[in-house]
């Protein structure tokens, strides 16, 4: 006699029932290979699909583990097809979200790998431009799987079984963890933006803390973008029937969009006059503008102070000097060739007194010659005439002066846009109290 087993007897069930292995796999959410392996009992089904298989097929979890009819039963080939249970679809929802949620972990890895892509091309090679194409790169293949995925698991839940409220969670939960991970792409493409847009060539990168501000702005900024553009995609997919809602949450979520979009324009438009501010700012106030230097109103006590050499432990002195404060990645050596380049002499072997000499024309014509020995300072500048004839001295330090400032004002900026955004935060609060929504 032929044993009788639980792969056999679902053999049975199905083809008494006029269904294939594909479709029992599809209805029970598992590969019709595993169907395959369990009719050649090769393989037994999970525990937890041996209930939702037995109210398919009519019989009990008893005659099911037995691999047989009870003799009080009907015969299995008499069993009449039977739609899913409540508890087959409760499964079957439950699994397509925790699938849904697993391979949503591949397209936040994508989003994290394209934010740490560019951040090496940016950092390791000074490529801002190729570190800003890299990051797109994956940010848009993030987005691409998250809606095939998406795809997948509403595909899992077609067909007439699937109605009613557990339907519509399961299409407002795949519609929110899309806007979720599609919104972290949104806002790393946001916080990227920089570094097409701030470098002066495609082969410098930004310095840490300017990325960091400007990508907090243009991150901020999309973020606000995109909480706009969640609220037209919801409204549509409603329309078109995705998903129902009652009149009593409709209701209600008009009011949330309101503030929503009330607190999100008000707080987007303070955030933009913020950032017209720092462009303007930046635009009319460099480094060198921002340079204060020391005013010499006569050449003779001009000539004294280019002529005095700094101290041992301030000079420049024989090494290298590296303009660090200044806007510039250029390292100077200072000793007499790069004195006679700089002054425009030949050098002088003998005594080497020609070695920095420099010439300034005065205000009257006249050529007034002195000795440039004080290597602190890196550029003279002259203005005026007559009596109100001046020169001005900017040094290195006066520099590093200038580059602080401009240090400090950005710092100032990025406050400022944290502030708002929690300003706008607190009144999004308010308005939520205001419409009885919290």
């Amino acid at each position: 006699m032929e044993a009788k087993t639980i792969g056999k007897f679902i053999a049975v069930l199905r083809k008494a029932n006029g269904m294939t292995q594909k479709e029992l796999a599809e209805r029970l959410n598992v590969s019709d290979k595993a169907v395959s392996r369990w009719e050649r009992d090769e393989s037994r089904p999970d525990l937890t699909l041996i209930p939702v298989i037995a109210e398919l097929f009519g019989v009990t979890t008893d005659e099911l583990l037995r691999g047989e009819r009870s003799p009080a039963g009907e015969p299995a080939g008499s069993a009449q097809p039977s739609p899913r249970t409540e508890k087959q679809i409760a499964h079957i929802l439950a699994d397509g979200k925790t699938k849904l949620l697993t391979r949503s972990v591949l397209s936040v890895g994508l989003n994290l790998a394209g934010l740490l892509g560019a951040m090496v091309m940016n950092f390791g090679f000074n490529r801002a431009y190729v570190g800003f194409f890299v990051g797109c790169l994956f940010y848009v293949a993030a987005v691409l799987c998250e809606a095939v995925f998406c795809i997948l698991a509403n595909a899992g839940v077609s067909g007439e079984d699937f109605q009613g409220e557990e339907l519509n969670q399961f299409r407002r939960f795949l519609l929110r963890t899309a806007e979720a991970v599609m919104g972290l792409a949104v806002v790393l493409l946001g916080a990227t933006i920089p570094l097409i847009a701030i470098p002066y060539d495609t082969y410098q990168g930004l310095v840490g803390i300017t990325w960091l501000a400007y990508g907090l702005i243009g991150g901020l900024l999309a973020a606000a973008l995109w909480g706009i553009l969640t609220m037209v995609v919801s409204r549509t997919a409603e329309k078109r029937g995705f998903y129902r809602i009652s009149e009593e949450e409709a209701t209600r979520r008009t009011k949330l969009w309101k503030a929503r979009g009330k607190t999100l324009g008000v707080t987007a438009l303070v955030m933009a006059v913020t950032l017209v501010g720092q462009l303007m700012f930046n635009g009319n106030a460099s480094a060198a503008d921002l340079v204060q230097g020391t005013v010499f109103t006569d050449f003779e006590s001009f000539q004294a102070y280019m002529a005095t050499e700094p101290e041992p432990d301030d000079a420049v002195g024989d090494g290298d000097v590296t303009l660090g404060p200044v806007e510039s990645d250029i390292e100077v050596v200072w000793d007499e060739e790069t004195a006679a380049e700089k002054n425009g002499a030949e050098e002088d072997d003998s005594t080497g007194e020609e070695l920095y000499l420099e010439e300034l024309e005065g205000p009257d014509g006249t050529t007034l010659e002195y000795e440039w020995r004080n290597t602190d300072v890196w550029q003279v500048l002259t203005s005026g005439e007559g009596d109100s004839w001046t020169v001005r001295v900017l040094t290195e330090e006066d520099f590093a002066t200038a580059s602080h400032i401009r240090t400090v004002v950005g710092s100032v900026f990025s406050v400022a846009y944290v502030a708002e955004l929690a300003a706008g935060l607190l009144w999004y609060r308010h308005e939520l109290k205001k419409r009885q929504l919290s």
